[in-house]
């Protein structure tokens, strides 16, 4: 038998209860804090209290009343701060708390919450916070049990623990919830779904919650009444490895029972009641964004404002003001309902800056409504394609999905437009992805549009369309578009008479499963397998499907099924390929491939018996990869090049740069290269080339270019295509047409209509680079319940704002507290690092003449070219005063003894002056942390953080401005540079007639003197190989002063350096050569004759340090002296996984 309390009230299921006519009332208390868990730490948060009455109107509805409502915030240093009253804040709630509120209870459980529409969420979930405390299970006959219930956080796990006291008749009763693992949970997540999640490298969770509840209750002539109860929630969190250091929320609260009394007349709820939910937690999908915060109430002439405000205040550079007010922009937009926003875009279309603004910003009105308007917008008669795609790509990159807004996006692929079709096709899938990203499984009804579309265009012969769709396909990485894209894939569809054979299509098709190895690795794994073992088709294809199966993370029977088959494999450059592939990721050090790597490490010496040694002259795949186990960040770097064997340029060649972090894996940027009509016209071979990269080999390749035009007119000569986190974005073929217009336009005989011209012309009148773009890079939200009722939120945002002049601004946002939209209490890390590349120049361009000039004036202003500011704060807003929060830096600033022993602050200021130039450059460092920063990696990035690169004026200086010249044509005015140079190139031993390639001289003038440097590079022909000469000359004071630099690359590469007076104060040596066989061999030499005092004293204290690292490193040291002034190494591969590697310095080998 179980007994079900409510508050004060025990019920027998199907008896009905006298508390009925009983009225009781409570003090209840609450309060949440958020910082970290060291002492002497600021910390922000929230406390409310109330007097709370319930009242029975009947044997399962009961009426909630609230009254002496206090609200009060705090921000400081515990033991030194205290909570503050937020008058207006109680009286906001006060007046909502007044409306009459009630729920039911039936068989022991809170039900239905009614109140007024004019009740907020929040509100109500408060009211939940409250009511949680009446949810308690108690079983008389157990002390300890578990029971799976549903609270404010959920449907949860609760464990129970009880004692009686029988002699007083009190019960003590203790449940504790384990928040972090809830079957179904009271959170909401948003953003960031193109973000792989990756549990290997969260080391431990990131996010952890319990609660634990404690009762008295005593015995009554109805039951029991609960006399006095507690909660008390602790969630921790980190960015970071969890066992280095974690923010802290903690969140108290408690009803304590002050009397109980009779009921003396019924009582009626007068108004309009309406169901507001049960007593899980409600999340408000609300358009406040947690970092800034202001009235909604009247969004369009506040967001109309906003707009022309920011359009005039970075009309021409980045307004330093202007990224919080951005951010403001896209709450209020997100708030205005769409016929509002049609009608804001009437007014601004035909002022070019506001209507810039106003197109870069709605689009992060993340739901239905942008669609709705973006509908509108493209059907305006004079488009703007360039801008349209622009808008397209940026509105969907943030669409919220939802199964509604997917139907509504259903007839945008039938677009008119072949560009914009193309993005939205494309855009689509990448929206079907995200829908998918947390719902398991995902349904067919949303990646339907694209099936339909794939079976129409399968039987026709429109190549484009299928890559399209594929490519869309791709984007969606939807698990049950495997069996449409099967039926693209050779010796896979089990109709092969029906299958497109063309590469580029079968391509596309093992390109598009690269997602769907994430959601089903096993059902891509037998297809890739079955692609990869078809020695019938393409070696390209194969490599594809080989790097497609890796996708899926293989296990080590596959690998090794994989391996077996590569002993027996023919063709060399699929075998190149896969064991270059599996050296990379032999050595993988990302967690997502910790198994992987240990697999392809076996493969390898498998595969060493055999294929010893590895080309990368043929087919290739290299991956460089970096991760830090304490902050969980890394990156991997990949490239591919795909070759067939009667071909001598590459089929396919890819690169991929990915992102870990937070546990999660960003496919940064992926780009790929299909010559396609290219690849045809070389061949095999090109007629004349010899690999040495001389100019007969630069000529050989040229002639063959020179035969383009013969080559078929539908086939492109090259395709390419563009992914960002993982989506792609872009693809395109350049083919005949393209590339005749384009030399059209560049040609002499072009008319003044053509692009080239009219580029000409605005260059020639001056160029202003208007325009700042607002992007909302990464926006990820994710909301949850806590036991008061107030929603704890961690977000991540990242903002920048861009000019065409490269100049930018950008932010990064942490947030970690309660946002509502009455109050914000939080922890909140902050970076802002802007970029000002100063561009006021005067450009000339000679283009028969092939010469460049850019004249840029002194500037008297300190100007900072780069900055990076952060810091951690606890922060308080609230609604009344918006723009005034309360903050306070994470780290104390008390200045007591055991705070100061776990403080330091480093300032430091470096500048280097260039008195020919008349500039200085100057970096600033002010750094300051508080408590253990090498023990805790996340309290190094809570400190105060400011590093800049300035360049200023030197005062002193006459310098009136600084000219750029390169001259691409200098035989006619460098017959004196020449002469000189062959003199110095005979001293030097060198003969030949060296020919001018191009000059470059950076020049400060002023009046009529001139300083600076000029640098030439020359081409010297010798024989069977040709060398390549610099030489850098001092414009000025010192005439004489040249360094040279002549480098020559037969079978040995080798370069001599000298510099001082004429080439001839200091020289250098530097040779490498490379050794076949079956043991190859890399040699290298660096040799000395003369060099200044200085580099000598810094070459004999790093030699110091080399006993210790070569100890450190593993090298056997041998006491031996050899050339006095001379380096020499050599590395030697051994075997197919191991290399020697011998180092000679003057007086010690390794």
């Amino acid at each position: 038998m179980r007994s079900l309390l409510l508050c004060c009230l025990v019920a027998l299921a199907g008896e009905y209860s006298s508390t009925a006519w009983k009225i009781y009332e409570y003090q209840y208390e609450g309060h949440v804090k958020f910082g970290l868990e060291k002492r002497n730490h600021a910390e922000s948060g929230a406390r409310m209290k109330a007097a709370v009455k319930i009242v029975g109107s009947s044997a399962d509805t009961f009426l909630l009343q609230f009254s002496s409502v206090v609200f009060e915030e705090f921000n400081g240093v515990p033991g030194k701060s205290d909570f503050v009253a937020a008058n207006q804040i109680a009286e906001k709630i006060a007046a909502q708390l007044a409306k009459p509120i009630t729920f039911t209870y039936s068989g022991g459980n809170v039900g239905e919450i009614r109140a007024p529409s004019e009740v907020t969420d929040t509100v109500v979930n408060i009211v939940r916070g409250v009511l949680g405390f009446f949810q308690v299970t108690v079983k008389t006959t157990q002390e300890i049990y578990d029971l799976e219930e549903v609270g404010i956080h959920g449907k949860c796990l609760s464990s129970y623990a009880q004692k009686t006291n029988t002699k007083v008749g009190v019960m003590d009763l203790t449940q504790v919830v384990d928040v972090t693992n809830c079957i179904e949970m009271a959170a909401y997540y948003t953003g960031l779904a193109t973000a792989v999640e990756n549990k290997v490298s969260q080391q431990g969770e990131s996010l952890f919650s319990t609660v634990k509840y404690t009762y008295n209750i005593k015995g009554s002539e109805q039951g029991g009444v609960i006399t006095k109860a507690q909660a008390m929630e602790l969630q921790y969190f980190t960015p970071f490895n969890v066992k280095k250091g974690s923010f802290r929320m903690e969140a108290r609260k408690e009803l304590v029972l002050t009397s109980v009394k009779d009921k003396t007349q019924d009582i009626h709820v007068n108004g309009q009641m309406e169901s507001r939910g049960k007593l899980m937690f409600k999340i408000v999908k609300n358009a406040n964004i947690p970092v800034v915060m202001q009235n909604l109430d009247n969004p369009v002439p506040e967001a109309t404002k906003l707009i022309q405000r920011l359009a005039q205040a970075n009309a021409e550079r980045i307004d330093s003001t202007t990224t919080e007010e951005v951010m403001k922009l896209y709450q209020l937009l997100r708030k205005i309902p769409v016929d509002k926003l049609k009608q804001m875009w009437t007014d601004m279309k035909t002022n070019p800056d506001q209507r810039y603004w106003f197109l870069h910003t709605v689009v992060e009105v993340n739901d239905r409504r942008i669609l709705e308007f973006l509908d509108q917008y493209l059907s305006e008669p004079q488009l703007n394609v360039l801008e349209a795609l622009t808008v397209i790509v940026q509105a969907f990159h943030h669409l919220e999905t939802s199964p509604e807004l997917l139907e509504a996006a259903e007839v945008w692929p039938n677009y008119n437009n072949d560009l914009i079709r193309k993005t939205v096709v494309l855009s689509y899938g990448s929206l079907v992805f995200k829908h998918c990203a947390h719902i398991t499984p995902c349904p067919e009804a949303a990646i339907r549009p694209l099936l339909n579309m794939a079976e129409k265009i399968r039987s026709g012969n429109d190549e484009t369309e299928k890559i399209l769709v594929l490519k869309a396909l791709g984007n969606a990485g939807h698990p049950r578009s495997l069996k449409t894209i099967t039926k693209f894939l050779p010796g896979v569809d089990p109709n092969p008479d029906q299958v497109d054979k063309r590469p580029r299509v079968v391509s596309a098709a093992v390109q598009a499963m690269r997602l769907i190895a994430i959601r089903d690795p096993h059902g891509v794994q037998l297809i890739t397998l079955k692609l990869f073992l078809n020695r019938e088709l393409e070696a390209e294809i194969r490599m594809l499907a080989f790097m497609t199966m890796f996708d899926t993370k293989p296990s080590m029977a596959l690998v090794s099924t994989v391996t077996a088959h590569l002993l027996e494999e023919r063709d060399m450059q699929v075998v190149n390929f896969a064991t270059t592939y599996l050296w990379s990721l032999a050595r993988a050090t990302t967690p997502d491939n910790h198994y992987l790597s240990t697999a392809a490490s076996v493969a390898m010496k498998i595969l060493a018996r055999k294929f010893g040694h590895l080309s990368y002259i043929r087919s290739s795949a290299t991956r460089m990869d970096w991760f830090n186990k304490d902050f969980l960040v890394g990156t991997a770097a990949e490239a591919f090049i795909m070759k067939r064997a009667s071909e001598i340029i590459p089929a396919e060649m890819m690169v991929k740069l990915n992102f870990h972090f937070i546990g999660r894996i960003l496919q940064l940027l992926e780009f790929g290269i299909r010559p396609g009509g290219i690849r045809h016209l070389f061949g095999a071979n090109i007629p004349g080339f010899n690999g040495e990269m001389s100019k007969t080999d630069f000529l050989a390749v040229y002639d063959v270019l020179k035969k383009w035009e013969t080559l078929p007119d539908d086939k492109p000569l090259f395709s390419f295509f563009t992914r960002a986190s993982g989506q792609e974005l872009l693809f395109s073929d350049v083919n005949k047409a393209f590339l005749q217009r384009l030399i059209r336009a560049f040609s002499q005989s072009a008319g003044k209509d053509s692009m080239v011209w009219t580029c000409i012309e605005r260059l020639m009148q001056g160029i202003s680079w208007r325009g700042v773009l607002p992007f909302l890079t990464a926006e990820g939200r994710y909301i949850q319940a806590t036991t008061l009722g107030f929603p704890v939120e961690i977000s991540k945002y990242y903002h920048s704002l861009r000019t065409l002049d490269n100049n930018k601004k950008s932010n990064l946002w942490l947030f970690y507290g309660i946002n509502t939209d009455l109050f914000q209490s939080a922890v909140e890390v902050k970076t802002t690092s802007p970029l000002s590349i100063p561009v006021h120049v005067v450009a000339k361009i000679n283009v028969p003449a092939r010469k460049f000039e850019l004249e840029i004036p002194r500037s008297n202003k300190e100007i900072e070219l780069f900055s990076f500011r952060s810091n951690a704060w606890v922060i308080s807003r609230n609604i009344i005063h918006p723009d005034t929060p309360k903050k306070t830096p994470i780290g104390t600033n008390e200045q007591s003894q055991s705070v100061m022993q776990n403080k330091w602050h480093a300032i430091k200021k470096m500048c280097s002056k260039s008195s020919i130039y008349g500039l200085a450059f100057c970096a600033e460092m002010d750094l300051q942390r508080v408590y253990y920063q090498e023990e805790y990696p996340l309290y190094y990035f809570l400190g105060s953080t400011h590093f800049a690169l300035k360049v200023a004026p030197v005062q002193e200086s006459s310098v009136e401005k600084i000219r750029l010249e390169i001259n691409a044509n200098p035989s006619s005015s460098s017959s004196v540079s020449v002469r000189q140079l062959i003199d110095t190139l005979r001293k030097m031993g060198i003969g030949g007639s060296p020919m001018p390639l191009v000059q470059l001289k950076v020049v400060a003038e002023s009046g009529s003197s001139q300083k600076g440097y000029d640098t030439s590079l020359y081409y010297t022909p010798e024989g069977e190989h040709t060398s390549a000469q610099l030489i850098l000359s001092h414009i000025g004071e010192s005439p004489n002063w040249k360094m040279c630099v002549d480098a020559a690359v037969t079978s040995v590469a080798k370069a001599n350096i000298g510099w001082g007076e004429q080439c001839q104060s200091y020289t250098m040596f530097m040779r490498a050569s490379h050794v076949s066989g079956s043991k190859p061999e890399l040699k290298a030499v660096f040799h000395w004759d003369k060099i200044p005092e200085q580099m000598e004293l810094y070459g004999k204290s790093i030699a110091r340090y080399i006993p210790g690292m070569a100890f450190l490193w593993g090298f056997n040291q041998e006491e031996k002296r050899n050339a006095r002034q001379e380096v020499s190494a050599s590395v030697i591969a051994a075997s197919a996984d191991s290399i020697d590697v011998k180092i000679k310095f003057p007086e010690v080998r390794l």
